[in-house]
């Protein structure tokens, strides 16, 4: 009967102590449900991220200048919803911040005006931030965008040469782009500007509707130059300022262009003496640029003037031979006097302000007069000989 009344006993004390031993356990899980956590993530204008129930959706970078964005968090199956203006490295609680089983966010950087990074802190059973995108960016909305594109005429440029630089907008977005401002790089050392700059664009642009502006400029050194892109900021009609951009251009600026003349003579054989001769000259511009005020003049250099003009003559003068190209002329000479005839033919001509000079040389060669009488001496051996033989012959026959 004592047995039976000690297990009755046990049985009603031990809810009694198993009672501080679940709410200790109790307690221990709602530490660890409290404890929070910290993520890190990117995300560009209309994307959201999931955190638990909340959802943190950016609507637009404000200012990239003044780091300011505006964003929106609401907690699914709660009437929970707050739209408001961050600014970066300050951090926002929402719905009374991470302690309290809400948000804690902060904007880390401002990359453009379309993406940003945030840390967000909250409790660690929410999980992982998740992505998504929002019913407002899948939404059709109507706002401009600018493309912009920067050209030049030539890439084949040497120092000296204009080039002409042609900026092109285009709205290729659906609403009125406004307040339009090209910034151009600043004006480059390796280049003298010309008309047209800086470039200017319409401050207007309907959808659709395009632009250009063109300025010139000539190089002034040689290398290699990246001109930097161009940059143009706009507005849409809610004063949202974005930004559009073109490619950077590579260009090698040569070493300058310059005309190179060379001279070609196609001499006559021996001449004989008082007989002509003709002589082919070919001018040919080998450089890449045009030669001016060509001038071939010839000189003989040798005693006396023993060859005479009949037709043409080695004076000559070109206004202008372009690469690549050539002048050709003759002139028929007489030999009026035996003898070595070295003629020097020089080329005078202009590039680019600047006076040149060739030449070249090669000889005539004039025979000596032939005397027909030396002809008729060969004769007299033959004479002699035809004599002497008719005289044996007579001998013999008597």
């Amino acid at each position: 009967m004592r047995l039976i009344y000690l297990v009755v006993l046990a049985l009603l004390a031990s809810p009694i102590l198993l009672m501080p031993m679940a709410a200790a356990a109790s307690d221990d899980d709602d530490e660890e449900d409290d404890e929070t956590t910290s993520r890190e993530f990117s995300f560009r204008a209309g994307e959201g991220v999931k955190i638990g129930d909340y959802r943190v959706e950016l609507i637009s970078v404000v200012s990239v200048m003044d780091g300011l964005i505006e964003v929106k968090v609401w907690r699914r199956a709660s009437d929970f919803e707050d739209w408001r203006v961050m600014e970066d490295h300050r951090d926002a609680n929402f719905d009374e911040g991470a302690e309290r089983g809400g948000l804690t966010l902060t904007v880390i950087d401002i990359f453009d005006e379309e993406t940003v990074r945030m840390r967000a802190e909250y409790r660690s059973d929410y999980g992982y931030p998740q992505k998504y995108v929002t019913q407002r960016a899948m939404a059709p909305k109507n706002l401009p965008k600018l493309a912009v594109q920067a050209t030049v005429d030539k890439t084949d440029i040497s120092a000296g040469d204009e080039v002409k630089v042609t900026i092109t907008v285009t709205n290729t977005g659906n609403d009125t782009a406004r307040d339009i401002v090209v910034q151009d790089s600043p004006p480059l050392p390796q280049f003298r500007y010309l008309a047209g700059y800086p470039p200017k664009i319409k401050n207007q642009l309907q959808p659709g509707e395009s632009d250009l502006a063109v300025y010139s400029m000539v190089a002034v050194t040689v290398g290699d130059v990246n001109m930097p892109v161009t940059v143009a900021r706009y507005a849409d009609s809610k004063s949202t300022i974005y930004s559009a951009s073109s490619p950077s251009i590579s260009i090698e600026i040569k070493p300058k262009r310059m005309p190179n003349l060379v001279l070609k003579v196609d001499p006559p054989g021996p001449i004989k003496h008082g007989g002509e001769g003709t002589i082919n000259v070919t001018v040919e511009n080998k450089g890449d640029a045009s030669a001016y005020r060509v001038e071939v003049s010839a000189e003989v250099k040798s005693d006396g003037n023993g060859l005479e003009p009949v037709k043409g003559n080695l004076d000559k003068s070109f206004f202008e031979i372009p690469p690549g190209e050539s002048e050709m002329y003759s002139a028929t000479i007489k030999g009026s006097r035996s003898g070595s005839y070295a003629i020097n033919l020089v080329a005078s001509y202009q590039g680019d302000g600047e006076m040149m000079q060739k030449e070249t040389g090669f000889e005539v060669a004039v025979l000596e007069r032939e005397h027909k009488y030396l002809y008729y001496l060969l004769i007299v051996p033959v004479l002699i000989l035809g004599f002497w033989l008719f005289r044996r012959y007579k001998e013999y026959k008597y």
